[in-house]
């Protein structure tokens, strides 16, 4: 008995193991960091057999092909995209401190993004296919535009979020936004342990996200798939993501995130493009190395963010300060020609780049701080390496990246508006001279080493798992049928409320009856005693 079992389970699990999918990956407005969030995961799914149609905003990076995904891979690259996804001209270091204006700037950058989106011959190419897929996959920031062909293909898609799930993906999951707990992308300056007054603010910036999205972001997408695709009689955007839509797989973990409420509909595979850091090229590594027992630091804001885009004050304070300091600084600027005609103006300790290979830096053994902007991959990847940080946060979920890192004891935040040569190389030389920063991202490192399967492996299985449940509806919790202030339990505590003044009402109402009544009563027996009295 055990025997016949023992083989049915194993032809179960190469049954599932063989099975080859037809999978459309869809990326059209991504960045070269989110896109780090992709690459693992399609080279992946075509190295196991699944038939891979990849269609990213930026050019391909040919580390995902190989002889193994040589026939099952098909990568779309569309110029006109990687225009867009390259620049996002609308966000700078200027906007720090400036969370709402971005916010309410969400619908503006969403008509460019559809625009650009079914103007792309690739699009119509997808809308006007006869090919059947199994799922689809979608970067989840800024990718609504795409849904129409989840409704043209109707088969269920997953998320992939390069960021912690946002206010509007956990109302579309029907989480509860978690208020009391988790700060959410509003500039903010608390994390997870919040006095009312935060909490008051935290509850009123959620809802205003996840709303705004609701009623602004998504009848935009409506309109123009309306206007420019035609799609007059289709169900709406926000109807084909609540019926599509199986999970959500974010760059998330617990060692380096605040967390949010569990539900099986939404998996955490932070981290899932580290790994280990390579040899560098030959003239780095000489810059590096001759740094002696100082080390050498990096600093880089992003792939979305520019160095280049900073106020000449700012570099000037980032200058003079490296002066001062024992360490190599290796800075990421990409208008390196800028400073050409005047080197006198860079420290000799100074090497700017317009690209850095970021990991293998970190993982350097004698690299000793990263200066950042707290973009989630960037504090990942120095996690992962154990490196501390100092963060300058800008925009989005970067503070309360940044607020993560100081409250876990591994980074020091620091805020543009009140930044001077005194702040930053005070900050420098305290984590340089305080060995508590670094032991403690070590020990954080190797909470996030510490884990059954690695992210990457996660993300492959649930998204099988998705395709061979069709969509996995059994994921699914009873709370997405609820508006989002039903699930926070607004109208039950109208209710209460309601119903207790009514009680008082009525028990007020009641006592002055019977207060009355007695009283009534009472002058009743005296004016029947002074009757007999008169008798």
């Amino acid at each position: 008995m055990m025997k016949t079992f023992f083989c049915f389970s194993l032809l179960s699990s190469l049954s599932i193991i063989s099975a080859a999918y037809n999978i459309l990956v869809l990326s059209p407005v991504t960045s070269p960091s989110h896109s780090n969030f992709f690459r693992p995961v399609v080279r992946e799914l075509a190295e196991r057999g699944h038939y891979v149609t990849y269609w990213n905003g930026i050019p391909p990076d040919k580390s995902i092909f190989s002889n193994q995904t040589a026939n099952n891979l098909r990568v779309i690259y569309s110029s006109s995209l990687a225009t867009i996804n390259n620049h996002h001209k609308t966000i700078s270091i200027k906007d720090h401190g400036s969370p709402f204006r971005l916010l309410l700037g969400i619908p503006h950058r969403m008509v460019s993004y559809c625009t650009a989106i079914y103007q792309e011959p690739v699009f119509h190419q997808l809308m006007n296919s006869s090919e059947r897929y199994d799922l689809i996959i979608i970067e989840g920031v800024f990718n609504e535009c795409v849904l129409p062909l989840v409704g043209k293909f109707q088969v269920p898609f997953v998320y992939m979020n390069g960021l912690a799930a946002s206010p509007w993906l956990l109302d579309a999951l029907g989480l509860s936004l978690a208020f009391d707990h988790l700060p959410h992308p509003t500039g903010t300056n608390h994390g997870d342990e919040m006095n009312l007054l935060q909490r008051t603010y935290n509850t009123l910036a959620g809802m205003t996200i996840s709303y705004f999205h609701q009623w602004f972001v998504m009848p935009e997408v409506d309109r123009l798939a309306s206007e420019m695709l035609k799609l007059n009689n289709e169900k709406s955007v926000w109807k084909i993501q609540d019926e599509y839509m199986g999970l959500v797989i974010t760059n998330t973990h617990f060692s380096t995130n605040y967390k949010f409420p569990a539900s099986p509909a939404i998996i955490e595979a932070g981290g899932l493009h580290c790994g280990p850091s390579k040899p560098l090229p030959e003239e780095l590594e000489s810059f590096v190395d001759s740094s002696g027992d100082a080390g050498f630091i990096i600093v880089s804001f992003g792939s979305i963010l520019r160095g280049a885009d900073v106020s000449d004050n700012i570099r000037r304070l980032f200058l003079s300060t490296f002066t001062q300091l024992p360490q190599k600084i290796l800075w990421k600027w990409e208008n390196e020609m800028e400073h050409k005609n005047d080197s006198s103006s860079i420290p000799s300790n100074v090497k700017l780049l317009p690209w850095m290979p970021q990991q293998d830096l970190l993982g350097h053994p004698k690299i000793r701080l990263f200066i950042t902007h707290g973009g989630i991959f960037s504090n990942q990847e120095a996690v992962y390496h154990g490196v501390p940080l100092i963060v300058l946060p800008v925009y989005s979920d970067q503070p309360v990246n940044a607020q993560k890192a100081q409250d876990d004891g591994y980074g020091i935040r620091l805020d543009w508006g009140d930044l001077n040569e005194e702040i930053l190389l005070n900050a420098i030389q305290t984590i340089l001279s305080n060995s508590s920063y670094a032991e403690r991202a070590k020990k954080v490192s190797a909470i996030v080493h510490d884990q059954k399967e690695s992210p990457l492996e996660r993300a492959i299985y649930w998204i099988e798992y998705v395709i061979r449940h069709r969509g996995a509806p059994h994921l699914r919790i009873a709370s997405r049928k609820l508006s989002l202030y039903q699930r926070c339990l607004f109208d039950v505590m109208l209710l209460i409320f309601v119903a207790t003044l009514l009680l008082c009402y009525a028990t007020n109402f009641l006592c002055r009856w019977v207060h009355l009544t007695l009283l009534f009563q009472k002058q009743g027996k005296r004016l029947k005693g002074s009757h007999k009295k008169v008798d």
